[in-house]
């Protein structure tokens, strides 16, 4: 090949070989293609300050989660009030109101303790039952017995036991005495007739049943058919057990609410066992309204996120609209 052919060829963009060259007719070889320069990164696109205020920004928003979950939350009381009717209580009569608290955690007697006891003692409640886990830890049996001697109530004050009890031994011990002499009623897997000018409560409590303490036949002992009756039990789990047991209303507590939510998501970890009842009110088969209270307190690690420490005042309103069933309905928070 002559080189004006091999110029050309080259100028085509196509490279004659050694056998190419000596035979008329072979393929031409397509030539290397240009190296491609790489186009702009992420980091070329921003300027050098957009990149650190950028990382200063989520370290900040990292900073205000974690001051909120650890140092605000856990102290910020939601108080939570809503409205019940109850079909078997009088209508001409007053409302009843009634305090649910739950796992109080109490380790000694602290600001949270001290803000719950001012709420619940303004509110002038008829009757506070509180549903498990009253201390953690290596609790100040002083200050247990002082923060549920200070809780007043008209008609009486009621509560169970629950797992983290059982876990301390302080059933065993201190805890007994210092409920009795508070001034509150231990339901061991017994029940109690509450008479109000609405008209009777039998209020039931069974024994923790985490831990496998419970006995809903012998907390149900006496019950009458005709009273309203409410069974307070530590953890809702309890509800899948009920039956045909005359029982009007479940009110609980363990779960904590989730303790740690996400919004669209709610609740990450809940107890085995509780879902769905995770905090506020549900219906169960049997027309049998259940409560979750979120609790007070915490469990292994101080932190609520989106998840506030609860007190529900719940109104026991006698009668029912006509047309509606037993609903009970959120009347307001704070």
């Amino acid at each position: 090949m002559s080189r004006r052919g091999q110029e050309a060829d080259t100028r085509a963009g196509v490279t004659l070989g050694e056998d190419e060259e000596q035979g008329e007719g072979a393929a031409p070889v397509p030539a290397r293609p240009a190296p491609v320069r790489p186009g702009p990164t992420l980091r070329s696109r921003f300027p050098r300050r957009l990149q650190v205020l950028a990382a200063l920004a989520a370290l900040a928003g990292c900073a205000a989660l974690g001051i909120d979950a650890f140092l605000v939350e856990p102290g910020w009381i939601e108080v939570v009030r809503s409205i019940e009717f109850v079909p078997s209580l009088r209508a001409s009569a007053p409302d009843l109101l009634l305090v649910h608290l739950s796992d109080t955690h109490i380790r000694d007697l602290g600001p949270r303790e001290r803000r719950a006891i001012r709420i619940v003692n303004a509110a002038q409640p008829d009757l506070i039952v509180i549903t498990g886990d009253i201390v953690h830890g290596e609790s100040d049996p002083l200050a247990v017995e002082a923060f549920l001697g200070s809780l007043r109530a008209r008609y009486g004050k009621f509560l169970v036991w629950g797992n983290h009890d059982h876990y301390r031994k302080t059933v065993e011990g201190w805890a007994p005495g210092a409920v009795s002499r508070a001034g509150f009623v231990l339901l061991n897997n017994a029940n109690r007739r509450v008479d109000t000018p609405a008209g009777r409560i039998d209020i039931a409590g069974i024994d923790d049943p985490v831990t496998g303490h419970d006995n809903l036949k012998t907390a149900m002992v006496g019950v009458s058919r005709r009273d309203f009756c409410i069974l307070l039990s530590h953890s809702p789990e309890i509800v899948r057990s009920i039956g045909n047991w005359d029982i009007d209303m479940v009110l609980a507590g363990h779960t904590h609410g989730g303790q740690v939510r996400l919004p669209w998501l709610g609740a990450i970890v809940v107890p085995f066992g509780t879902r769905p009842y995770v905090e506020g009110w549900y219906d169960a088969p049997g027309d049998v309204r259940v409560h979750v209270n979120q609790g007070l307190g915490w469990s292994y690690l101080p932190v609520r996120f989106l998840c506030r420490p609860r007190l529900d005042l719940i109104t026991l309103r006698g009668g029912l609209p006509a047309g509606t069933r037993p609903r009970a309905s959120i009347v307001g928070r704070s």
